[in-house]
């Protein structure tokens, strides 16, 4: 069983963030040796190895139960990665396999046109900007109207994607309350503006 939100609903609240008062864009540090790669057939079964740590760290903040053999179960992929709108991406540092992160378009909002749908960093590589970096570069090759979402029990990430966004957001940006099977979600929309001269 996948248990990533796919989908959010029930609308608890929708409101600008007070967070997102002020778009000052956040400093990201240099970040050598960082490399994210769009994934080729070969990788796919790698990022979903890796999808095992990731539904780890997300057991943190709410129920993700292991199937009988130890793993945790997975929906089959084949078809989400065959969908044209889903991108994934592999992330190193140096020669070093640091996370994996897929965009794709699994909106709530018809009006969007991508989604954070994964984003993942092993925790060796957390706490040094890596993070920030690979998805402030993420949302810029990717112009247009966006959403990402977490879990409210998330801390970290509700720490991290504030920033993150207002570096790149070019507008307004809005933060909703949303309830997910029993979750609160954080979710975030806001566009990023193509390079200049494209």
């Amino acid at each position: 069983m996948d248990t990533r939100p796919a989908a959010l609903s029930t609308a608890l609240s929708t409101a600008p963030s007070a967070e997102f008062s002020e778009s000052i864009p956040v400093p990201l540090p240099d970040a050598p040796g960082l490399r994210i790669e769009r994934a080729s057939p070969d990788d796919l079964p790698r990022i979903e190895n890796l999808m095992q740590f990731y539904n780890y760290d997300l057991s943190e903040w709410t129920p993700v139960a292991f199937a009988p053999e130890g793993r945790y179960q997975l929906r089959p992929k084949a078809p989400y990665w065959a969908q044209p709108d889903v991108h994934p991406f592999v992330i190193w540092h140096g020669a070093e396999l640091a996370g994996f992160a897929v965009v794709d378009g699994e909106c709530e909002d018809p009006g969007s046109d991508h989604n954070m749908g994964y984003f993942f960093l092993a925790r060796g590589y957390r706490g040094h900007g890596l993070a920030a970096r690979a998805a402030s570069e993420l949302l810029a090759r990717f112009p247009g109207r966006w959403e990402i979402y977490h879990l409210m029990a998330n801390t970290p990430a509700a720490q991290f994607w504030p920033g993150v966004i207002r570096g790149r957001a070019a507008g307004e940006i809005v933060r909703e309350v949303r309830s997910l099977h029993g979750d609160d979600c954080c979710l975030y929309r806001f566009t990023v503006a193509p390079p200049p001269g494209a």
